[in-house]
């Protein structure tokens, strides 16, 4: 069902900006190349530097093959983790179910980036950290490399190396490696990146320091609020209204249902907790999923003044592990427990059935409409893209994915005033860039908007046409 579920979702949904730069960086003509582009974006070259060796462009979500293969593969080490917390063989596959269903990891074991990965070698970190099977050497040695390959990955996995250093410190297994052996592993697997590390934290410093002072000191701004109070329920099912018309119901009422579902599993659980006491494992758990997603929250409130998702996928496989520890423990709740995975995968259903969250191939569907309505009527107009975005990717990212044919131009390279294709019409495919950005000028000097549709809430297409 995992394995379904992503393969639908990667062919009904579109590529986003972000998978965009992903396939930007492996298209790069050398691994060189490749690491040297990831690096002006502030990003570890790990997965980008795999990808490259598959394609770019000309694969485009073909390439998706390789997130769904390591977020369905991710069972593997989620049920190891599961054994030694002590969850039955029946606890297990509902762990496994809900993991296979849950929008959350659907969407974030789709998607063309690198969080399937990290999500991967976070669990096999926690695993190394707490087991007691195979010797000590090797599991610090496995422990240093899920680490290493982590940072090689994506920055965040220094987040979760603290995350579960926090676990061990507060829980111990008999057999477990030691914790100066994991400080020492740690450590020899960060030092590397800690001059890269230190400079991005310097630099997200002096922006917010920066930002501050331009508006007056810090301000909480309501949006970053509403987004606090939703994140719980994000980790769960990130998109619900978005997806539009029934699909957007069905996730309402389905994730409200598993909400439901899920609280009643939880106070059953700690009611029994007196008859069963849980793992050292367990409790590991369960310390390191609330210490991630606060050291997370607090270093993306820092740096980026909001909470992006895709930035807790080391800690999200904690929690259907946990809701299947609150089955095992509760006692006799068979029916709550098909509940629970009945609303999951309406849950499911519902992501892989509504809209994309940004439909760039829809975008470019309305453009090639526009277009040949224009030559319906005997033009041949210009295309282009303007697209809030890091200054290193082309604006034309869109066109490279769905529409080379249509030969796009840079925005700063569209005819001006006086050029010979002035009097063409100019169409042009944006991405939530203010219309009042200095980036407009090439294009709306002389120029008047003759007709626009709006995509989705990032993504308008406009017709521009020459002023009378």
């Amino acid at each position: 069902m995992a394995l379904v579920l992503r393969l639908i979702e990667a062919f009904e949904s579109s590529l986003w900006l972000d998978e965009l730069h992903t396939l930007s960086h492996a298209s790069q003509p050398t691994l060189s190349a490749v690491i040297e582009h990831v690096g002006a974006e502030f990003h570890t070259p790990l997965f980008f530097a795999f990808v490259h060796f598959f394609g770019g462009f000309e694969a485009g979500a073909w390439l998706r093959a390789i997130p769904i293969v390591s977020s369905v593969a991710m069972l593997w080490p989620m049920a190891l983790v599961a054994r030694d917390c002590g969850l039955t063989t029946r606890s297990t596959l509902c762990m496994a179910w809900l993991y296979a269903c849950m929008p959350y990891q659907i969407l974030y074991g789709t998607e063309l980036r690198p969080y399937a990965w990290i999500g991967w070698l976070g669990v096999l970190a926690f695993y190394f950290a707490f087991s007691e099977r195979r010797s000590t050497f090797l599991r610090l040695a496995c422990f240093f490399a899920s680490i290493l390959l982590g940072l090689l990955t994506h920055r965040v996995m220094a987040l979760a190396l603290l995350a579960i250093g926090c676990a061990r410190l507060f829980t111990k297994r008999p057999r477990s490696v030691p914790l100066w052996g994991l400080i020492v592993s740690g450590t020899l697997a960060v030092a590397g990146f800690l001059p890269w590390l230190i400079g991005f934290a310097k630099k997200a410093t002096e922006l917010r320091f920066d930002y501050q002072e331009s508006v007056g000191g810090y301000h909480l701004r309501p949006t970053l609020v509403k987004e606090l109070l939703a994140l719980p329920s994000r980790l769960v099912t990130p998109y619900m209204r978005e997806l539009g018309g029934l699909w957007g119901i069905l996730a309402l009422v389905s994730a409200a249902a598993f909400a439901l579902t899920a609280l009643a599993l939880i106070v059953l659980a700690w009611r029994g907790r007196k008859n069963r006491e849980a793992s050292p494992v367990l409790r590991g758990v369960l310390i390191f999923a609330a210490a991630q997603f606060v050291i997370t929250t607090a270093f993306a409130v820092w740096t980026w003044d909001r909470v992006p998702l895709q930035y807790y996928t080391p800690m999200a496989w904690t929690i259907p592990l946990l809701l299947a520890a609150c089955i095992d423990r509760a006692g006799h709740t068979r029916i709550l427990a098909i509940a629970l995975g009945a609303t999951c995968f309406l849950m499911g259903i519902a992501l892989v059935g509504g809209k994309s969250r940004e439909d760039m191939r829809g975008a470019i569907a309305a453009v090639r409409k526009a277009g040949a309505e224009i030559e319906k009527s005997g033009g041949k107009p210009v295309y282009t893209a303007l697209l809030t975005q890091p200054p290193q990717f082309e604006h034309t990212l869109p066109y490279r994915a769905y529409a080379r044919d249509l030969e796009p131009v840079a925005p700063d390279r569209v005819p001006r005033p006086g050029e010979a294709d002035f009097a063409r019409p100019l169409i042009v495919l944006r991405r939530v860039m203010p219309m009042g950005n200095e980036d407009w000028l090439p294009i709306t000097t002389g120029r008047t908007i003759a007709s626009e549709v709006k995509i989705d809430r990032y993504l308008t297409v406009y017709v521009f046409t020459p002023q009378p």
